[in-house]
């Protein structure tokens, strides 16, 4: 199987998925397992925004419309203050951003994706944190 982004397995990419529906959440979890990454998935935003800074992130999935007191948007905006060049998508299938602008550099995604939508922007997305993380020099 391909990997998502080429990389010793000592440096495998921190993803922080925010998804409340358990079988999406999974889902996710596993593909990126299986392709290289080390993840931490959590139901909601506060739970994600309560993960933030316990490491670095290259990359955070986030579902809109999660269960608490933040949403999905809230959250991007808080990552993208206090985690700067952590990559973010933002999911939903049915949200209307009310005007609401995500952070510059987010990704929205709207939901169902497909598979191989899913994996262009992962790909994409880590890609664009190594870059960021790890500048040539």
């Amino acid at each position: 199987m391909n990997k998502l982004v080429d990389r010793p397995p000592t440096c495998a990419p921190n993803v922080l998925i925010v998804e409340d529906d358990s079988m999406i959440r999974e889902l996710l979890a596993f593909y990126l397992e299986e392709n290289g990454a080390s993840v931490l998935a959590v139901a909601t935003a506060d739970e994600g925004r309560d993960q933030l800074m316990s490491q670095r992130w290259a990359l955070m999935l986030i579902d809109v419309q999660t269960p608490g007191m933040l949403n999905g948007v809230d959250l991007a905006w808080i990552a993208s203050q206090q985690r700067l060049g952590t990559r973010i998508v933002v999911m939903s299938g049915y949200f209307d951003f009310a005007g609401r602008a995500l952070p510059d550099g987010a990704i929205f995604l709207p939901k169902p994706w497909p598979m191989t939508k899913l994996r262009d922007i992962i790909e994409n997305e880590l890609a664009l944190a190594d870059v960021m993380q790890f500048p040539e020099t």
